[in-house]
C-alpha cells in the first residue's frame, strides 16, 4: 500500500528509488526500492522496472519481483563490496530522507467495532493462530485494538485483534 510519492536520486555510487509503503493495517510505513550500480545499470530497463512497480497495486510485491528478477540478491546479503558499497548509499539515502517522506503519514486507527445497540462485543482466545469457537470475554466498543500482537481475519476489511486482554480477540474496525 501507498503512503507518498515515490522518491527517486542518482548518488555516487547508484541510482535508487524508494517506494514508501505501508503494511495492509495502515498502522506502519516501511521502505522498499530499486537500486542499480552505475557500472551495470541499463538506464532503460531500470526505468521500466520503476514503471511496473510504480503502476502495481501493491509496491512492495513489484519490487520483491523486479530486485529479483534483475539484481538476483538482495542488500541482507551483498555479493561484492561495489554491492556492498551501493546497499549502505541507499541505507544512508533512506534514512536520512525518511522522516521528511514520511512526515505526513497517519497511522490507521483501529478500534472494536460497533455492535448495533450493545456497548460490548465477544471476544475469543487466539491461540498459535487458532481462533476459539467460546466467548471468553466481552470488548467494550471504541477500545483501541492492538494490532502489533497476533490477529486473526475478519469479513468486510475488519480485523479481529487484542484489545487490552492478552490473547483475546474481538472484531475491530479502522476508523482513519
Amino acid at each position: 500500500m501507498q503512503a507518498a510519492p515515490p522518491q527517486y536520486d542518482y548518488l555516487t555510487t547508484g541510482r535508487h528509488i524508494a517506494f514508501v509503503c505501508t503494511n495492509a493495517a495502515g498502522t506502519m510505513v516501511y521502505p522498499a526500492g530499486l537500486s542499480c550500480l552505475h557500472s551495470v545499470c541499463n538506464p532503460s530497463a531500470f526505468s521500466a522496472a520503476v514503471v511496473r512497480v510504480a503502476t502495481s497495486g501493491d509496491w512492495k510485491k513489484a519490487v520483491d519481483i523486479e530486485w529479483a528478477a534483475a539484481v538476483k540478491w538482495t542488500c541482507d546479503a551483498p555479493p561484492d563490496d561495489q554491492a556492498a558499497a551501493l546497499c549502505a548509499e541507499r541505507k544512508t539515502w533512506i534514512s536520512t530522507n525518511w522522516a521528511k517522506w514520511t512526515k505526513d503519514f497517519k497511522p490507521a486507527v483501529w478500534k472494536v467495532k460497533a455492535n448495533g445497540s450493545y456497548t460490548t462485543r465477544p471476544a475469543y482466545a487466539l491461540v498459535n493462530g487458532v481462533l476459539g469457537t467460546k466467548e471468553v470475554a466481552r470488548a467494550t466498543v471504541g477500545t483501541v485494538c492492538d494490532l502489533a500482537k497476533p490477529t486473526a481475519p475478519a469479513t468486510g476489511g475488519d480485523i479481529r485483534a487484542e484489545f487490552g486482554t492478552a490473547g483475546v480477540v474481538t472484531i475491530c474496525a479502522r476508523v482513519t
